[in-house]
C-alpha cells in the first residue's frame, strides 16, 4: 500500500446512501438516464452552440488532469481537489454522451447487469487478474440492472471490491484514463460497438475509484449541480464559452 492511499479510507458499502429527503425525491435525478437528462436540460443548447464532440472530450481530459493533480499531492488538500473535480468530470462525461447521442445507461447495462460480464460472478470477481477472457459475455439479466446511481456504485463494489481493495488508488484512476483513451480511439475510427464497450469499462472504473476513495458520486454531483449550472446557477446554462 503506497502513500497515495492515505487519500482513500477503506470503501464501505454503508457509506453509500440510498435514503434521500422528501425534497430530493421530487427533484434529484434517480436513474442514470435521469442524470443524463438533467445535464441535457442544463447544457445541451449551450454545448451545441459553443463546442464540438472533440471539445467535450478535451473538457473531460481537463477535469481528469485536476484529479491527477490531487492524486499527486497525497494530502488532504489533494483529496478535496479530487472531490471537487469528480462531479465536473461526470458532468462533462454525460454532456459528451448527450452531444454524441449515447444513452450511457443502456451502454453500461448492456455489459454489466449485476455481475461480471466475463465470469458471471455477482460478488468477489477475481477474473480481471488474469489475461484470458471468455469469448462471450455472461448473459444479460435485466432484473439486476441498478435503478439509481448509488446502486450502480454498490453493484460494482460487490463485484470488484475485493480485488480493488488491494489495488492502489492511483492504479484504479489510471484504468479510467486507459479506458477513456481506448474509447476515444474507437469513437474517432467510427467503431461504435467497440467504443460503447470501452465507455462501459470507463464507468466501471469510475465507480471503483469512487468506492476506493469512499465517496458517493451521486451526492457529490447533486451538491454541485442541483438541476442548475454550478457556475451561473441557471436551470439552462448562460455561461460564456470556456
Amino acid at each position: 500500500m503506497g502513500d497515495i492511499d492515505r487519500l482513500a479510507p477503506p470503501a464501505r458499502k454503508s457509506s453509500l446512501k440510498l435514503v434521500v429527503t422528501e425534497m430530493e425525491k421530487k427533484e434529484r435525478p434517480v436513474s442514470l438516464k435521469d442524470w443524463q437528462n438533467m445535464f441535457k436540460k442544463i447544457y445541451t443548447r449551450k454545448d451545441k452552440r459553443d463546442y464540438t464532440e472533440s471539445d467535450l472530450l478535451l473538457h473531460i481530459q481537463e477535469e481528469a488532469a485536476l484529479i491527477d493533480e490531487g492524486l499527486r499531492k497525497i494530502d488532504e488538500n489533494g483529496r478535496q481537489e479530487i472531490i471537487n473535480a469528480l462531479p465536473k468530470f461526470f458532468c462533462w462525461l454525460l454532456s459528451f454522451c448527450n452531444m454524441a447521442g449515447i444513452d450511457l445507461e443502456t451502454v453500461i447495462s448492456g455489459k454489466y447487469s449485476g455481475c461480471c460480464p466475463y465470469c458471471g460472478r455477482e460478488k468477489n470477481c477475481m477474473c480481471i487478474t488474469g489475461d484470458v477472457k471468455p469469448s462471450q459475455w455472461h448473459a444479460l439479466d435485466a432484473r439486476k440492472i441498478p435503478c439509481n446511481l448509488p446502486e450502480w456504485q454498490i453493484m460494482f463494489f460487490d463485484i470488484y471490491g475485493k480485488i480493488n481493495k488491494i489495488s492502489p488508488l492511483i492504479h484504479i484512476w489510471l484504468h479510467v484514463h486507459e479506458e477513456l483513451g481506448e474509447f476515444s480511439r474507437e469513437w474517432r475510427l467510427g467503431n461504435r460497438s467497440e467504443a460503447f464497450d470501452e465507455m462501459a469499462d470507463s464507468f466501471a472504473w469510475l465507480m471503483a475509484f469512487c468506492n476506493k476513495l469512499g465517496v458517493n458520486l451521486g451526492d457529490l454531483t447533486w451538491e454541485a449541480y442541483p438541476r442548475a449550472c454550478n457556475v451561473c446557477k441557471k436551470k439552462e446554462c448562460q455561461c460564456p464559452k470556456v
